[in-house]
């Protein structure tokens, strides 16, 4: 494992885990290159799961391409939450003006890519509570119900279903430092 000794922030600073220096956001534990020290730890180059990077200077996280589920043509980027399960989500805002309902259009691929949505809905507060309620995700839209106002939604989507707690011995385990994965 090259030197390796099941410390991040140890085998983060040989830089052994990647090319790609940036700076961006960085966890309680990583190495401190460069940045200020806040209550969630420091802020520097790296955080303990590879670089960050923030704004326009290119990509964050984790990222991963995959092919488009309905245009050939196209390819999909996208970015990784850590959870015990393979999931997508979306995002925004929207405005009730019509005292009734607005409905909030998710992408195309959506129904080929993810199923079983959770949609969580905040009013945004105006001067008045407001409470919303919201449909399913049918025909990736869904409908959000209540006064005239202003809100953000998010909805989250599983995408595929994973063993989460395999047996070690089952498992065949690739990859070095904290970028590990498996086969299986």
């Amino acid at each position: 494992m090259s030197g390796y000794s099941k410390n991040y922030a140890e085998y983060l600073s040989k830089g052994e885990c990647c090319d790609l220096i940036s700076r961006g956001s960085q966890g309680s534990i990583g190495v401190i290159a460069e940045g200020m020290t806040g209550l969630t730890g420091p802020t520097g180059i790296r955080g303990p799961t590879g670089p960050s990077r923030r704004g326009d200077t290119g990509p964050a996280g984790k990222n991963f391409i995959i092919e488009h589920p309905s245009d050939e043509s196209k390819l999909l980027i996208h970015s990784c939450l850590e959870g015990p399960e393979t999931g997508v989500y979306y995002r925004g805002r929207g405005e009730i003006t019509n005292g009734s309902s607005a409905t909030i259009q998710l992408p195309e691929y959506v129904a080929n890519l993810a199923y079983n949505w959770t949609i969580h809905v905040a009013a945004v507060y105006e001067g008045v509570v407001r409470i919303y309620n919201f449909s399913e995700v049918e025909n990736n839209q869904f409908e959000i119900f209540g006064e005239n106002g202003k809100f953000h939604w998010s909805a989250m989507g599983k995408r595929i279903d994973i063993v989460v707690e395999p047996l070690k011995s089952n498992v065949t385990v690739l990859g070095q430092g904290p970028y590990l994965w498996s086969k299986e």
